[in-house]
């Protein structure tokens, strides 16, 4: 997991979200609470609206790399119970059928190939995609089972 950290740039919010994450008590809270006030109140609007954009784009950053984190997560996750699955399926059928991809698509995401520089995961639609796609093809062998 990253260091979300990382992605705050303006080191006021840093020492805050330091501060906050240091806090254990109510009363600690509390008291971050009451000093990122007293900053804030002692702004002129000028820096209070660059504090808030600030602000937005650095958790727009740190909700970014966590989205990429679950993303890693849920395919890691795909990727630990199908265990030696994947070399008993037609995956070029699967992801024709199913997503309308080809099956390099597919396995660059089962396996977490590097994609344009990047690890290729399963987003949150994806991962129900291939859930829904696995749960019909078990149907459909159980509905042959003798």
């Amino acid at each position: 997991m990253r260091n979300l950290n990382t992605y705050i740039k303006n080191p006021t919010h840093k020492l805050i979200a330091s501060a906050y994450a240091k806090a254990t008590t109510p009363e600690e809270l509390e008291a971050v609470k009451q000093y990122q006030h007293e900053l804030q109140a002692a702004m002129t609007p000028e820096e209070k609206e660059a504090f808030d954009r600030e602000f937005m784009e650095d958790h727009f950053r740190i909700l970014t790399a966590m989205d990429e984190d679950i993303n890693e997560w849920r395919s890691e996750a795909i990727r630990r119970k199908m265990g030696d699955m994947p070399k008993f399926i037609n995956w070029t059928q699967i992801a024709s059928t199913y997503f309308g991809k080809s099956q390099s698509w597919l396995m660059q995401r089962i396996n977490g190939n590097q994609v344009n520089g990047k690890e290729a995961h399963f987003n949150a639609a994806e991962a129900k995609q291939l859930e829904a796609a696995l749960h019909d093809l078990g149907q459909k062998l159980l509905s042959i089972a003798f």
